[in-house]
């Protein structure tokens, strides 16, 4: 892992903060130069839609529609980047409401991203920071 891989996850968190209001054009751009085509995200069985996981330019829009319909706001506030090696690590505190309820949540996780060739290949959220850490050989 290198420091240009850290900068580019860095950078991904910057140019779409709220995944909800991204803008569609934004979103291409970062799909087609930042993003393999068949990016992965996994998200953990502790999450409110349950263990998901989603591949590809289709998968990321069915996720954001999951979302969408769950909540009125979700957004990932990146407080950490480690470089680890085969992958980065972010720390981030997830701030979201509710889109019924209007309740608000915020929480820690973590995101291990995988990235060869100078893109995005996968990203996997874990609720606890601690097994993010595990999963790449790390302790806390």
């Amino acid at each position: 892992m290198s420091q240009e891989d850290v900068s580019l996850v860095r950078h991904l968190y910057e140019v779409v903060p709220n995944m909800l209001d991204a803008d569609p054009s934004v979103v291409d751009r970062v799909l087609r130069e930042y993003v393999d085509e068949h990016f992965e995200v996994q998200l953990p069985s502790e999450y409110p839609e349950g263990e998901q996981v989603h591949r590809g330019r289709e998968g990321m829009d069915a996720m954001v529609a999951t979302f969408r319909e769950a909540w009125s706001e979700w957004r990932f506030l990146p407080e950490r980047f480690l470089d680890a090696q085969d992958h980065v690590v972010v720390f981030v505190r997830v701030v979201a409401v509710g889109h019924e309820s209007g309740v608000p949540i915020e929480l820690e996780a973590a995101h291990v991203w995988t990235i060869r060739n100078g893109r995005a290949r996968s990203m996997r959220v874990y609720r606890k920071r601690s097994a993010a850490l595990e999963a790449v050989g790390l302790r806390e």
